[in-house]
């Protein structure tokens, strides 16, 4: 009987004392799925990101504004520290990218999605793959709201389309000296080449692009896609939310470049370039002030066109592509 009462109090005395281990674990750990949050949303927010789209109570910046914007960073450290760069136009000009304003200090995750800087008032938050960073500004002598929404700099709708980058030919406008150094008389070239020509191709919209040598020695080159991505939008300075619409419609002008983006269209990106050639011999047509791109008059139906460039490792590549007289 005695060893009866004595294990039934033994008993009682482990049930006591794991009942009051379990108890202290959950008055030490009072905030652990708050800490989980905050270890996730930790997790999301360190890294480099890439501006993609600011509006100004909600209306998006103008595309001149957005041409500066775009290129705005952020980074988030894993020491709790930040550095956002936001490039801006200067004061005194409606062309130049010459404002750079940079914020940095400490951070903290206040909760899930939810982070905070320190002696800033601006709100950030984790909304799916975007960091939202929501500020007040004054805009003649009224009080806006701010929003910049970044994305990771890896992210795939920033990546170069390897297949697009074989088709597509960027034109960079870039001062060059030997121009109007040329005295070859290209009378007759230019009798040659006067009119439209389209390229040799059976490919979906690439077929469609074509070249026209004009009179005053204007040359207009129109290029076609299938579809388009953020790349090109942000190129041409487009301010979209994210993720894509599925319906966009923009119609942008670029320095030489006139850009159509119609999510509905057959081919929904084209391109217009108007430029001016120069006769450099009896076969060879440059581009003024263009670079990486030369034109070859193989005979008169038929254009060589090649295109220099660099590739996303860094390798120099050339296509060509040939033209036939319409």
């Amino acid at each position: 009987m005695i060893c009866i009462k004595t294990c039934k109090a033994l008993f009682f005395v482990l049930l006591t004392l794991v009942f009051f281990s379990c108890n202290s674990d959950d008055d030490a750990n009072p905030n652990r799925e708050d800490s989980e949050e905050i270890l996730a949303t930790k997790e999301k927010l360190v890294g480099d990101w890439k501006l993609i789209s600011s509006t100004i109570d909600n209306k998006n910046v103008s595309p001149a504004e957005f041409e500066c914007l775009k290129n705005s960073t952020a980074t988030f450290n894993q020491d709790d520290t930040y550095e956002l760069t936001f490039l801006k136009l200067g004061s005194n000009s409606t062309t130049l990218c010459n404002r750079t304003v940079t914020q940095s200090g400490t951070y903290t995750v206040i909760g899930l999605d939810s982070v905070a800087f320190f002696n800033f008032d601006s709100e950030i938050q984790l909304i799916g793959d975007t960091l939202q960073i929501t500020s007040k500004i004054t805009n003649g002598g009224k009080e806006q709201d701010q929003i910049d929404v970044f994305i990771r700099s890896d992210n795939s709708e920033l990546a170069e389309n390897p297949e697009e980058e074989t088709d597509n030919v960027e034109i960079d406008d870039e001062e060059t000296d030997n121009d109007d150094d040329n005295i070859f008389d290209g009378t007759g070239v230019i009798q040659a080449i006067l009119g439209k020509w389209q390229i040799d191709s059976d490919r979906d919209c690439l077929q469609k692009n074509t070249m026209e040598f004009k009179a005053q020695s204007v040359f207009e080159f129109i290029q076609h896609k299938k579809t388009f991505n953020r790349r090109d939008l942000l190129n041409y300075n487009v301010s979209v939310s994210y993720p894509l619409s599925e319906n966009i419609k923009a119609t942008i002008t670029k320095g030489n470049d006139r850009v159509v983006f119609d999510t509905d269209a057959e081919c929904q990106f084209i391109k217009t370039s108007t430029l001016e050639y120069v006769i450099k011999d009896e076969k060879t047509i440059a581009l003024k002030n263009i670079s990486g791109l030369k034109l070859l008059l193989e005979d008169n139906t038929t254009i060589k066109l090649e295109y220099t460039f660099t590739d996303s490792d860094n390798n120099e590549q050339v296509r060509e592509f040939i033209y036939k007289k319409l």
